[in-house]
């Protein structure tokens, strides 16, 4: 038996479920109601109905002359109560209707002894063929019509409830005529209610598929949301993010995705950590033999030997070098991407990186306008927003002619920063490659000033951890201008 699979532990298997479900409800409304109403419908007389019907049958046996019309005046005007016909209502019944007229009974005496309140009753005279012949046809109630649709006067004596009229009958008289009565003012049954009223039973339906339905849908799209929203944390860079065992321990095709998912993601979250270490451990390595070769360098320099070929060395020393800080410092920005964000202000992180480029600017004999609100509420790794604007500000502090402006600003949805220099500018077929690694623009940098073309891929890298866009332009009136733009933290 523990072999054995559950089918709906799949969702194969819940579908089906929830179809079979609402399909047996649909086919027993349609077609077990009606027979369930027939059921319930057509039943024995009760017995006080069934002595009030012989005993009404009795009287007319017993005088032919009286007819179906003058009893049901007579029932009008005093009532009449289940069960055997009281003396005094016999002997009525049989005066001729201007001898009607009796006493009335004292408050605290009940009409006539009986343990059954009177009720509203009329009778009907019909003969073998169902024709009623005390009243019109087109004067028929629908009740009595519906009942008549199944007369046979073989068979014996029933009842049945019609909407909020009970009939009986019939019972053969010696004339060869039948009786039938009819109660008005009974109470509804549920079931006869709701099959009187087919809108009210779709909508039982359509409420009960609805429930059905809506519990598997919210059972697959519960889990289904999870999985987007721990695709779409790894995708911001948060490798720690996995489908909660609730989810993954589900039997079913779900379940399982969880539990692929969360294998996939564990092995990516090896590989780029794996591969971030690895970069940084091999530029950590490279910097041991390069100290030892800048260090030769200065020794020879000390003894006295200078030549051509020995400043060649020392400058690709001096480039290899910078080029290791770079990838070193790639290398730690993509490690800092899985850290935890934080709140914190834009501005007064940024701060330390505007005052370091004032500074420089002023040596430069270069102007900087920074235009920024007093704070900007963000959330995000102070450590990567501060790369984030530092390279391309430093790039721009290098080959502007004159000046720099900056400027931070609280947009409709997003928050942006504006560098803008007058410098030489970008060519337009580049602009989108400049901020790849080791990609140098070639008429506007060179080797000895424009580096090794990693200090914009590293603030690409620390925008894109931040969900955010970078995007470089050309200015109308000459220079470049890089607009960064940051999701607004949620409130």
């Amino acid at each position: 038996m523990a072999g054995l699979i559950n089918p709906f532990n799949h969702l194969l298997g819940r579908l089906l479920l929830a179809f079979w479900l609402t399909s047996t409800l649909t086919l027993g409304a349609v077609i077990g109601l009606p027979m369930l109403q027939k059921q319930l419908g057509n039943q024995p007389v009760d017995a006080p109905l069934q002595l009030l019907l012989e005993g009404i049958a009795e009287r007319l046996n017993q005088q032919p002359t009286l007819t179906i019309d003058h009893i049901n005046r007579v029932i009008q005007r005093r009532g009449v109560s289940m069960g055997p016909l009281p003396k005094d209502m016999l002997d009525a019944l049989g005066r001729p209707p201007h001898q009607q007229h009796r006493p009335a009974p004292p408050r605290d005496q009940p009409r006539f002894k009986t343990n059954t309140p009177p009720m509203r009753l009329q009778l009907y005279l019909v003969d073998a063929n169902g024709n009623v012949l005390n009243r019109p046809a087109h004067r028929l109630p629908r009740a009595l019509r519906e009942f008549l649709l199944d007369f046979d006067p073989q068979e014996p004596m029933r009842q049945q409830q019609l909407g909020d009229h009970l009939l009986f009958g019939p019972k053969q008289l010696d004339n060869g005529n039948y009786l039938i009565g009819k109660m008005g003012s009974i109470r509804k049954l549920w079931l006869l209610e709701l099959l009187q009223r087919p809108w009210l039973l779709l909508l039982i339906t359509t409420l009960f598929s609805t429930l059905v339905f809506g519990l598997l849908a919210w059972n697959l799209s519960k889990p289904l949301r999870q999985l987007r929203a721990t695709s779409s944390a790894i995708a911001r860079g948060e490798l720690d993010a996995r489908i909660s065992p609730r989810i993954s321990n589900r039997g079913d095709e779900i379940g399982q995705l969880g539990k692929s998912f969360n294998r996939m993601a564990d092995s990516v979250a090896t590989m780029v950590t794996g591969q971030q270490r690895l970069l940084s451990d091999i530029s950590h390595e490279l910097r041991t033999p390069l100290t030892r070769l800048q260090l030769s360098l200065a020794l020879a320099r000390r003894k006295g030997q200078q030549s051509t070929e020995l400043d060649r060395i020392t400058l690709e020393a001096e480039q290899l070098e910078s080029m290791l800080q770079e990838l070193l410092a790639l290398s730690r920005l993509n490690l800092q991407v899985t850290e935890r964000k934080s709140p914190l202000d834009l501005i007064e992180t940024l701060q330390p990186v505007l005052d370091g480029a004032e500074f420089e600017a002023a040596e430069l004999g270069k102007m900087m306008v920074i235009t920024a609100p007093a704070q900007l509420p963000f959330t995000g790794i102070d450590t990567l927003l501060q790369r984030l604007l530092e390279n391309p500000l430093r790039n721009a502090l290098r080959y502007a002619r004159s000046q720099v402006h900056i400027t931070l600003r609280d947009g409709q949805d997003q928050l942006e920063l504006l560098i803008e220099d007058d410098g030489p500018g970008v060519p337009a077929d580049q602009l989108d490659a400049i901020f790849k690694p080791f990609h140098r623009v070639d008429d506007a940098r060179d080797r000895d000033s424009g580096g090794w073309g990693l200090g914009l891929a590293i603030s690409l890298g620390a925008v894109e951890a931040h969900q955010g866009t970078l995007h470089a332009y050309n200015r109308n009136n000459g220079g470049l201008a890089v607009l960064i733009c940051l999701p607004k933290p949620q409130a």
